[in-house]
């Protein structure tokens, strides 16, 4: 029949299994009770988060409409002056007196012409350099 090391034997191995199977049970259990601890945290850290967004967004709103309100509160401001203009220079004769002067002396320089009273009683140019 069965002896008593064949009972001792199915014993040890009923506690080996139960010892097995209580360990697969904490594994299991624990591994649930850190997820439900990582989605609290989770669920936590989301709420903060979408608290702080509230607020950028409250305050990104704030600031468009005190934007808004400061561009309709800008007025435009017209100067207008009045030009005087003491010797028209666009008129039937383009230039004056002196200017003719001038233009009349340049085109006598020009075309290798004496320097004859144009400017009053002027010597001629130079025959050499300056000593």
């Amino acid at each position: 029949m069965i002896g008593l090391s064949h009972l001792a034997l199915a014993g040890a191995l009923a506690a080996c299994v139960a010892g097995i199977s209580g360990f697969a049970y904490g594994t299991r259990v624990g591994a649930a009770q850190e997820q439900a601890a990582q989605k609290r945290a989770d669920d936590a850290a989301e709420a903060e988060r979408a608290k702080r967004q509230s607020q950028i967004d409250a305050g990104a709103q704030a600031h468009q409409s005190a934007e808004y309100e400061r561009q309709a509160n800008v007025r435009e401001i017209y100067h207008e002056s009045q030009k005087v203009i003491e010797r028209p220079v666009y008129r039937n004769v383009c230039v004056d007196a002196d200017g003719v002067g001038l233009l009349d002396r340049a085109v006598a320089t020009a075309n290798g012409e004496g320097l004859a009273g144009a400017a009053g009683d002027a010597a001629g140019a130079a025959a050499g350099p300056a000593q």
